[in-house]
C-alpha cells in the first residue's frame, strides 16, 4: 500500500465538512448504524405454566417459519439432518484490500483489517484505491466513510446515486445521479467538497478513470462513449469499430488503452489504434492486469483476449451475471439453478467462492480494491 497515497487521502478526509442536516444527516446515520447493530433485549422467563406452554407453542411456530425461509434451523426431539445455510457472508480474497457489492439492494463490503458493512440499503458503491475508503449512494446522498467508521462525509445529491467511481489517485469521485427520468454526471472531491455537474444527460453506466486520474470515460444519453479531460474541462466523443450504443467503458489499469462494448462487439481504442477486439452477445468487460476480460451472454466462459497463463478461459459452472475487473483482480457473480455464487481472486490467484446466495439473487457493482 502506498503510504503517500494513504497520507493524501487521509488529509483530504480530515478536512471534510460535517454531514449536513436533513437528507445527508439521515443517510449518514443509517450508514453508520449498520456498523453498530444493537443487541436484542433480554426477556425473563414467565413463571405461570400456561403462559410458558403458550410461549413454547409460539416459539415452535416462529422457528418453523424461519426454518422454512432458510433463516434458521431448529429441531425439537430427534436431531434433524444438518442443512447448510443458503446464504454466507462475503469474505475477502487473499491479497485483496477490499471487496464490495450490492446484493438485492443492500451493501456488502469487507476490507482488510476486518471492517465489514452489510445490510445497509444502497443504490451504488465504490471503493477508493487500496480500499482505504468507501463511497455509497444512500437515500438521496453520496456518503463516504473510512474503514474505522469514524471519519465520514455526506453530500446531498438531490436524487439517487446509481453509479460511482473513485479516481486512481483517490482525490476525486465521478458519479451518476437520477433526477426523475434524467441522469446527470457529477464530479466531486474525495473529501466531499466542490461538486460539479459534468453532463446533464447520461446513461446509468459506471464511469471508468484513466490510469493518470486526469480523465475518465462515460456514456452519454445517446449511447456515445465520451472521455472527459479533468484538467482542461473538455470532452471528446470516442469512435470505435464496435458499432452501436455503448453499454460498457473500461480504461486499462496502465496507459491510455480504452475498451468499449456494445451489445454485440468490443472495440479497443487509443491514439493511433482502433480495432475490433471481439464479437458476440456481450454481457460485460473489465481489465485484470494486462488482460481484458469479456463476458459472453448465454455462455459460461470469461474470454481473456490476451492469453493469461493464470486464468485462461474461465468456466465457473454457471451463467455469469456480473463481471468486476479493474486491475486489482477479477470478481464474478455466477448463477445456477440452485444458487448464486460470488467468485473472486486478486491478480494471478485462483478464483474461489467468497459468497454464496439463494438462486436469482441480484448482485451488482461488484469490485475489488
Amino acid at each position: 500500500m502506498s503510504s503517500e497515497l494513504e497520507r493524501r487521502l487521509g488529509g483530504m478526509l480530515a478536512e471534510a465538512p460535517e454531514p449536513e442536516r436533513g437528507a445527508g444527516e439521515e443517510a449518514l446515520r443509517r450508514a453508520l448504524r449498520a456498523l453498530h447493530p444493537s443487541a436484542s433485549p433480554h426477556r425473563g422467563l414467565r413463571t405461570a405454566v400456561l403462559v410458558f406452554a403458550a410461549a413454547v407453542v409460539l416459539l415452535a411456530i416462529a422457528a418453523g417459519s424461519l426454518a422454512a425461509a432458510g433463516a434458521l434451523h431448529v429441531s425439537f426431539g430427534a436431531k434433524a439432518k444438518h442443512r447448510p445455510p443458503a446464504t454466507t457472508e462475503l469474505t475477502l480474497p487473499d491479497r485483496a484490500n477490499g471487496i464490495a457489492a450490492i446484493v438485492d439492494g443492500r451493501l456488502s463490503v469487507v476490507v482488510k483489517g476486518g471492517f465489514r458493512l452489510q445490510g445497509q440499503e444502497a443504490t451504488a458503491v465504490a471503493l477508493s484505491p487500496h480500499a482505504l475508503y468507501i463511497a455509497a449512494g444512500i437515500g438521496r446522498s453520496l456518503v463516504a466513510m473510512a474503514p474505522d467508521g469514524r471519519r465520514a462525509w455526506s453530500h446531498p445529491a438531490g436524487g439517487k446515486v446509481v453509479a460511482a467511481s473513485w479516481a486512481p489517485d483517490g482525490l476525486e469521485i465521478s458519479y451518476v445521479v437520477r433526477h426523475g427520468r434524467r441522469l446527470e454526471l457529477h464530479l466531486i472531491y474525495g473529501n466531499g467538497r466542490k461538486d460539479t455537474t459534468i453532463d446533464r444527460s447520461v446513461r446509468a453506466v459506471r464511469p471508468s478513470w484513466r490510469a493518470d486520474s486526469l480523465a475518465f470515460a462515460y456514456v452519454a444519453a445517446g449511447g456515445k462513449a465520451i472521455v472527459y479531460d479533468v484538467g482542461h474541462t473538455s470532452r471528446r466523443v470516442v469512435a470505435s469499430r464496435a458499432a452501436g450504443d455503448v453499454r460498457h467503458v473500461a480504461f486499462a489499469p496502465g496507459g491510455k488503452l480504452l475498451a468499449l462494448a456494445t451489445s454485440t462487439a468490443v472495440g479497443i481504442v487509443r491514439p493511433g489504434l482502433n480495432e475490433l477486439a471481439d464479437r458476440g452477445r456481450i454481457g460485460g468487460i473489465g481489465w485484470t492486469g494486462r488482460w481484458l476480460a469479456v463476458v459472453h451472454e448465454g455462455s459460461h466462459p470469461v474470454v481473456l483476449l490476451t492469453a493469461s497463463p493464470q486464468l485462461g478461459k474461465l468456466r465457473p459452472g454457471g451463467t455469469i451475471d456480473v463481471l468486476g475487473a479493474e486491475g486489482h483482480g477479477i470478481a464474478l457473480a455466477v448463477s445456477t439453478s440452485d444458487a448464486t455464487r460470488v467468485l473472486a481472486a486478486a491478480s494471478g490467484d485462483k478464483l474461489r467462492t467468497v459468497m454464496r446466495l439463494p438462486p436469482h439473487t441480484s448482485v451488482r457493482d461488484l469490485q475489488l480494491g
